[in-house]
């Protein structure tokens, strides 16, 4: 199994297989998780949820050391990835999930990092084991061919020492993880971004409340998002896929045995908006969506004006 802290963390939550409300449904063409492996930089029992900018040519993930987790980044030079490096502003405190929108103007990372300059660094104590970094979600905006300064995204987002693993849509619409200590489960929220701010965040609605979800990978156009839901013994849950109808979202749809056999976590969406990066037991890989896409919009009516 994969040392993790945070996530390690999180796979206390697991009992037991709870998969109410998920549509289960075939495979409509073979789909099998691929190995990832970057040229050979990238370290199977510490790398995981890698982050790619629009152009392919720059990605980040981030790296275990012991208790430390660091973000790392790479780019590719004449066809072949350099050796990573740590990114300019990671390398002291607890830093991971890297998430880099959709445009590639700005990236967000989960940090316990103090909030406050000169502040304690964050402690959360929601899972078995007692206390361990506490996450919240941090901003750095691109400024030509380097990044800046991170920045705190604020109380309305980080109202807790746990908000974790960000998604982005186009118009800026935020996704990410919140625990609910009372009913012990994870549950992801959805804030939308208008006029430079967020607005007040409200639960996405995926699949039964009573259920946990974890690590969202939502479309840049908020038409499908993949994400864990449920408790399985070892693992966060079952990836499942669900696709926008109307103000809400429709049934999770679990992604199968096949996908679902090396216990897959940290769903990252590639460029290309068909392909999701995922973390399991045995490492990174990457699955195409198009089967499940194609299955889809085949069976959603055409609408006539």
């Amino acid at each position: 199994m994969r040392a993790r802290t945070v996530h390690a963390a999180r796979l206390c939550l697991a009992a037991s297989l709870l998969l109410g409300g998920i549509a289960h449904a075939a495979t409509p063409d073979p789909a099998v998780p691929r190995p990832v492996a970057l040229d050979g930089i990238l370290h199977a029992d510490s790398d995981d949820t890698l982050a790619f900018t629009p152009d392919g040519d720059t990605v980040f993930f981030d790296r275990s050391e012991g208790a430390r987790k660091t973000i790392m980044v790479s780019r590719r030079v004449d066809g072949r990835w350099t050796p990573p490096q740590i990114a300019a502003f990671s390398g002291r405190w607890f830093d991971q999930d890297p998430l880099v929108a959709p445009d590639g103007s700005y990236l967000l990372f989960d940090s316990d990092r103090p909030v406050r300059p000169g502040g304690p660094p964050l402690v959360q104590d929601y899972f078995v084991g007692g206390r361990a970094p506490g996450s919240n979600l941090w901003r750095v905006d691109r400024q030509g061919e380097g990044w800046g300064k991170p920045v705190w995204l604020g109380p309305l987002i980080n109202n807790d020492v746990f908000i974790d693993f960000a998604s982005v849509a186009a118009d800026g619409t935020l996704y990410f993880m919140r625990f609910d200590p009372e009913a012990r489960v994870m549950h992801t929220w959805r804030s939308r971004y208008r006029e430079g701010r967020y607005l007040p965040p409200e639960r996405a609605g995926l699949g039964d409340p009573a259920m946990s979800t974890h690590d969202p990978a939502v479309a840049p156009d908020e038409s499908f998002i993949v994400f864990d839901y449920g408790k399985v013994k070892g693992g966060l849950g079952r990836l499942c896929i669900a696709f926008r109808e109307g103000d809400h979202w429709g049934h999770p749809i679990d992604l199968g045995n096949e996908v679902n056999r090396d216990l897959p976590w940290g769903a990252h969406l590639a460029p290309d908006g068909h392909t999701v990066y995922v973390t399991g037991q045995s490492g990174i890989r990457q699955l195409s969506l198009e089967p499940w896409l194609r299955r889809h919009a085949d069976a959603t009516p055409l609408k006539h004006p």
